[in-house]
């Protein structure tokens, strides 16, 4: 009686082990330790590239000073936004956008910062206004997101936004993806660059492509199984059923074997 109980046994372990070795599969920041204390690093100022869209506002004590630099009407490359008052430029191919009254400015390259820097020094050195207020913010951050079956695009207001934020928002479950390699697709001076992200590790922080940039693509790859939606949510639901029959399996056998081991 012992030896079939204990074969009985053994598959029931290995069921729970089984289990057990599954879920890891798709388990974020494995090696993050409670307690331990890591460098963080600061999220990068985005750079502007061609084909980005910028809001852009000049403000003043004296708005009729500030009302020239705010005008967009009749200009191809901007478009007027009423209810900020702001007025939104497209970077053409060469990284420039078209200001009124200082004109022809190249933005490629620079920082939200930096621009703003550069508008106000332009306004004071032409002798417009004394102080001016210049607010400069994105108008299109926006991420690509790619499944097995879907796509999504994610809107960031100015950015940045991090991968794990990507996750959350796109719903990406671990079960179905390859988490030990998201790979974010990134175009950087005429260049494409893909990288490797492992969502399991602690260094996924220290990457690259942890903070997104303006028009990054982040593909979640799918796993190898190809089993139809309906048998996976299947499986999924049952998994757990398993995991508590095979708990109370081996309850039962160990109490058995116990029995048997009085008589």
């Amino acid at each position: 009686m012992r030896k079939p109980l204990n074969w009985v046994l053994l598959a029931a372990l290995v069921a729970i082990a089984s289990s057990c070795a599954s879920s890891k599969n798709w388990t974020y920041l494995r090696d993050f330790e409670y307690g331990e204390v890591y460098e963080a690093v600061n999220a990068p100022e985005l750079k502007l590239q061609p084909g980005d869209e910028v809001m852009i506002q000049v403000r003043s004590t004296n708005p009729e000073l500030a009302a020239p630099f705010n005008a967009g009407a009749g200009m191809s490359s901007i478009e007027n936004a009423a209810s900020t008052n702001a007025v939104k430029y497209l970077i053409d191919p060469k990284g420039c956008i078209e200001f009124p009254v200082i004109g022809t400015m190249k933005i490629e390259g620079k920082t939200l910062k930096e621009v703003k820097e550069m508008i106000a020094s332009s306004i004071i050195d032409m002798g417009y206004i004394k102080e001016p207020i210049v607010d400069v913010s994105m108008g299109n951050f926006t991420i690509t997101v790619l499944k097995e079956n879907s796509g999504s695009i994610i809107q960031a207001g100015n950015g940045p936004i991090n991968l794990l934020q990507v996750v959350a928002q796109s719903g990406t479950g671990g079960q179905l993806v390859k988490i030990k390699d998201v790979m974010v697709i990134r175009t950087e001076d005429g260049v494409r660059k893909a990288y490797s992200v492992n969502l399991q590790k602690k260094d996924l922080f220290d990457s690259p492509a942890y903070y997104l940039q303006q028009n990054d693509i982040v593909y979640f790859k799918p796993k190898g199984q190809r089993e139809s939606q309906p048998f996976r949510t299947f499986v999924s639901a049952l998994s757990p059923v398993l995991t508590l029959g095979s708990i109370v399996s081996t309850f039962f056998i160990w109490m058995r074997l116990i029995d048997d081991g009085k008589e």
